[in-house]
Order: C-alpha cells, then structure tokens, then sequence
C-alpha cells in the first residue's frame, strides 16, 4: 500500500467514506487513460494503480479482474460522453425539425475528441473481448438510435412508441452517424464533418420519407 493510499484510510483499513468516491473516480480516470494511450493488453492494473495514486487492492476491491476494469471504464465513457442531453431541445416542432435536432446533436457528441478516441479502442479490442463490451446494436443505441427514436416518438401516444420508432431511427443513424465515424476514425477533421451534418441529416430524412419509414409518425 503506498503513503497516499495509506494516508486516505480510516480504522480498519479502509477508505475513509469521504474519499472513496474520489478513488473511484481516480481509478476510473487513470484506466481511461491508459486503455486509450495503450490498449487492453499493454494496460496492467498495476500501472493504473500508480496512476491512481491508488493501491492495488483498491482497485481489486472494485473489479474482479482487468476485464471488469475495461467494462467500466467503457460504461462510464459511454455515460459520460452519450448521456443524452435535454429532451426538451427535441421535443417541440415538426418531425423533421426534431429529427434535425436530435441528428446534429448525436453527430456533434460522437465527434468530441474523447468519442472517437473511445470507439477506435472498441474497434481494436472488440473482437478479443466480446464478453467485455457492447455488441454494434448496443452501441449504436447508446450513441444515438435511442435519442432519434425519442424525437421521432415524441407526443406519440402508447408506451411503446420509442421501440416502434427505433427501426426507422436505426436507419437514420446509419445514413447520418456511420460516414461521419468512419471519416472520423481515418482522421477526417470532425470541424468539417460537422459542416456538413445539416446537409447529411436532410437527406437521411428525404431518404426515410420516400421510403415510407416515417408514415406514421408526424
């Protein structure tokens, strides 16, 4: 156990109630991180310890294994980075309007710096760690299909209206968001990605119109 750690606790041996919060954050920051500049592999937990500041068992106490690490450190980026915003910027105005809305505000979240950063890891380390990570579908939702899903829904009536209008938000966000990550991740400068978002979402839009994906939905 090093000094600072050893400093924070309380009897017994373990963290004094007020820190343990900010060891969590701690621990989930320097994972981050590192899993970022270094990848799965490279990325022991005693190295996130150190850069912690942090004792190994703390972070054993929290996570079973590096696996369980990864996870939370993607759950919480995800959280972080694709927490979905205020609603109420979407609700209001016509479908097209809050389908515009609720586009630019996805393209715009999953071009920060940090989201591509996240999702280049995902491509690298997904295949190795299924079990650890989200599937394509759960990501997708995440990122965007659940925030289109709830404009396109939006003063629908029944409780199912969002899973209804998660097939035609699917299809929005494939028109939309997979170009402008692709790009993204081939080092495309997303200031001029998000540029040309407008004009992007106004043809997913016509596309899903002439299609007849949004007759039932105004």
């Amino acid at each position: 156990m090093d000094a600072v750690e050893h400093d924070k606790r309380g009897a017994g041996g373990r963290p004094a109630a007020g820190r343990k919060g900010e060891v969590d954050v701690r621990i989930l920051d320097a994972a981050t991180r590192l899993f970022l500049a270094s990848g799965f592999d490279a990325t022991s937990c005693d190295q996130v310890a150190i850069d912690a500041r942090a004792g190994k068992e703390s972070i054993y106490a929290r996570y079973a294994n590096k696996g369980a690490l990864f996870a939370a450190v993607v759950e919480s980026n995800l959280a972080r980075l694709f927490g979905g915003g205020d609603m109420a910027q979407v609700a209001g105005g016509s479908l097209r309007e809050r389908m515009t809305a609720a586009g630019m505000c996805v393209v715009e979240e999953a071009l920060q710096p940090d989201a591509v950063a996240l999702l280049r890891l995902l491509v690298a380390e997904a295949p190795r760690l299924r079990d650890m990570v989200l599937s394509a579908d759960q990501l997708r939702w995440r990122m965007g299909v659940r925030r289109v899903a709830e404009a396109i829904a939006a003063g629908a009536s029944g409780g199912d209206a969002v899973a209804r209008a998660s097939a035609p938000a699917a299809q929005f966000i494939d028109l939309v968001l997979a170009p402008a990550l692709m790009r993204a991740l081939l080092g495309e400068d997303p200031a001029q990605l998000m540029q040309s978002a407008n004009k992007r979402i106004g043809a997913a839009i016509d596309i899903l119109v002439a299609a007849g994906e949004l007759d039932s939905w105004d």
